[in-house]
């Protein structure tokens, strides 16, 4: 069930991340985060209302200032990595964000406990090598014997430590109170935090230039929605640090429309590394 879940995970993310692209290079990350999130959250309410009855709502007090922390994490993550699609290089730059899944499964197996078989931690091992291949340029590093942060690099790093943590304390979440409460409660701060955000900087809600893409932010929005729907239900049934490194595979899907649409070229030393991916997530199942 967790390698299932972790591929849904992978496919949600990487359509909604390539869409994401597109729509944060017309208009404001804020704004876009914004309605990313509220139609997400619109999924969520119908599952909320349609099974109420069978939600225990009892744990969740306890657990409200850790979801608070999530929702702030991911505001940080989503704004960070929308500002580097638009300035840098979206093959690179959501490879980058990807590597959340490595330290999501690291943290897993130092605080859960969590026990990983040789086949496993060779498949990380693979994906990590595959993320960083396709997000590093190989012959600047060989000429010049140095590593040159390329632009958006830095905001995508950013994103990968807040998404790591935050989806290790979602992960830790479901095990104690299911895989639909977490994820839909700390969206709801989230968009909390949003509307202050939009609210107390002034900004327009909906752009007044230009037509606003609503298909665009809903398909984002139920994409985002539902890959951390699939990846609350694989964790919560099965390890984190399993169905983390599949889910943050997602990039291997964003570069491949990246080269269909955006016509972004692709290095040999990144042809390498998405092999490297797909073997990791072949392995992994196993």
């Amino acid at each position: 069930m967790g390698v299932i879940m972790g591929l849904a995970t992978m496919s949600f993310w990487g359509v909604g991340i390539f869409l994401s692209a597109i729509a944060n290079r017309k208009f404001e990350n804020v704004v876009v985060l914004f309605w990313m999130q509220f139609f997400g959250l619109l999924l969520g309410f119908v599952y909320f209302f349609y099974n109420f009855k069978a939600l225990s709502f009892g744990p969740v007090i306890t657990y409200l200032p850790q979801l608070l922390v999530i929702a702030i994490l991911q505001i940080v993550a989503y704004l960070s990595f929308y500002k580097g699609l638009t300035k840098g290089q979206v093959s690179m730059v959501s490879s980058i964000g990807a590597s959340w899944g490595l330290l999501t499964a690291i943290l897993g197996v130092i605080f859960l406990k969590e026990a990983l078989k040789y086949n496993q931690i060779l498949a990380i091992a693979l994906i990590a090598i595959g993320i960083v291949l396709v997000s590093i340029n190989v012959k600047d590093l060989i000429d010049n014997k140095k590593i040159k942060l390329l632009i958006g690099v830095q905001e995508g790093l950013i994103a990968m430590i807040c998404w790591g943590v935050a989806l290790f304390l979602l992960a830790s979440l479901t095990k104690v109170i299911g895989w639909f409460l977490p994820a839909f409660i700390f969206r709801i701060f989230l968009l909390i935090f949003l509307t202050a955000l939009i609210f107390f900087t002034k900004k327009s809600f909906i752009p007044a230039k230009g037509k606003f893409p609503w298909q665009l932010l809903l398909s984002i929005g139920l994409l985002d929605m539902g890959a951390f729907f699939t990846f609350s239900l694989g964790t919560s049934g099965s390890y984190a640090s399993i169905v983390a490194p599949i889910g943050s595979a997602y990039a291997l899907i964003t570069i491949v429309l990246a080269k269909i649409f955006l016509k972004e070229k692709i290095k040999v030393s990144q042809y390498f590394g998405i092999a490297g991916i797909l073997a990791g997530l072949i392995l992994i199942s196993l």
